[in-house]
């Protein structure tokens, strides 16, 4: 597990490393404070937040809006009471903490390094690689000063859920959401960047989503598939058989490395509509003789604060979901397969707030759940 949880926070270390690369743009506005941008984390006094609210203290938070978001999918404001919950704030690091990183990055994947695979938990990655507990401070007074509900505050340093409607978005950071019409399908989005406090511009990269457009699954359901069946046109079927043959994993399986006291989760927007599913397909295609396997599914919570994670059910991401359990358990047959996931909420996609919250809960939680 420790493995998995280990990539999930690397995924999470990447996305955060993109996000806090990403260039601000100042529209005209006062230069922000030089040595606040760049000064390592607790080393600068947190300024105070300037609230003319002109132009001259805004600064946009480029690339921050999707390009479907454009006059000719327009269809109108959403109203101001349209309810936002749990939109996530992705923070920025500085700059030296952003080179750190990197070395760090390097070295934790360079077998001669005497850092190879110690991997940090959130709590101390967010103590050397997030913003200073001020600076966060800063944040989160600003969000409760423009009305929003602080929800998590996660102890990566690097994000922060915050509950509102469009009209304290509206406000806070001068953008609107309109409702979109895109391939015959209705969406909501923001139609410009957010802007915000000049001061806070060094510490933020954007919001995650304005949003609602979400990722696709690529599995996609034969309407013609039964017990038995054949394709053509180019089309293979791959059993677990298959798989242990393309990628070579028999040699593996019969040194006995078949995942024997490992887990490994799956994260995903639906549970599984029938659970038992998962001992039928390990008997039917000769995956029982391996021990120690088992499947569970569990709805990640944060580590502290509001939950953000409510149970998805099933939905139309089910097939998707049911793939990937049977194919991990094919590739090991000996380890538990947990799924994760998280209900969508109007602006945030569950996949992200499932593997938010695992990379930052406990071991234990996530072993005993």
């Amino acid at each position: 597990m420790e493995r998995i949880l280990s990539l999930l926070l690397l995924t999470i270390v990447a996305a955060s490393v993109a996000a806090s690369a990403a260039p601000y743009q100042n529209e005209g506005a006062r230069v922000p404070n030089k040595d606040l941008a760049g000064a390592p984390a607790g080393t600068t006094p947190a300024p105070k937040i300037d609230e003319r609210g002109d132009e001259w203290g805004l600064v946009t938070l480029s690339g921050n809006t999707r390009p479907e978001a454009n006059p000719a999918n327009d269809r109108g404001a959403v109203p101001d009471s349209f309810q936002l919950e749990h939109m996530m704030l992705q923070l920025r690091r500085t700059p030296e903490q952003e080179r750190a990183l990197e070395q760090l990055i390097d070295q934790l994947h360079n077998p001669k390094s005497p850092h190879f695979r110690h991997w940090l938990s959130a709590q101390e990655f967010g103590l050397k690689y997030g913003l200073a507990a001020e600076k966060l401070d800063l944040i989160t007074d600003w969000l409760k000063a423009q009305g929003f509900a602080v929800d998590v505050v996660y102890p990566n340093h690097m994000v922060i859920d915050f509950s509102g409607n469009a009209g304290l978005v509206r406000r806070a950071f001068h953008t609107r959401l309109h409702y979109l019409e895109v391939d015959g399908q209705r969406h909501y989005a923001n139609m410009s960047d957010p802007r915000i406090p000049a001061t806070l511009a060094p510490m933020v990269a954007g919001i995650v989503s304005l949003h609602d457009f979400r990722a696709y699954p690529q599995f996609a359901r034969s309407k013609h598939a039964g017990p038995d069946f054949t394709t053509t046109g180019g089309s293979y079927v791959v059993a677990p058989a298959d798989l242990a043959t393309i990628y070579n994993f028999n040699q593996l399986f019969a040194a006995g490395v078949t995942g024997v006291g490992q887990t490994v989760v799956v994260v995903e927007s639906s549970d599984v509509a029938h659970p038992p599913d998962f001992d039928t397909f390990r008997s039917v295609f000769g995956l029982s003789g391996y021990s120690g396997a088992s499947f569970s599914t569990i709805h990640p919570a944060p580590p502290s604060g509001t939950n953000n994670c409510s149970d998805p059910g099933t939905n139309s991401d089910e097939g998707e979901a049911a793939l990937d359990v049977e194919m991990v358990t094919s590739a090991a047959p000996s380890a538990a397969v947990v799924l994760a996931s998280c209900a969508n909420t109007a602006t945030t996609y569950g996949i992200l707030t499932a593997t938010q919250n695992l990379i930052t809960v406990p071991r234990r939680r996530l072993s005993s759940a």
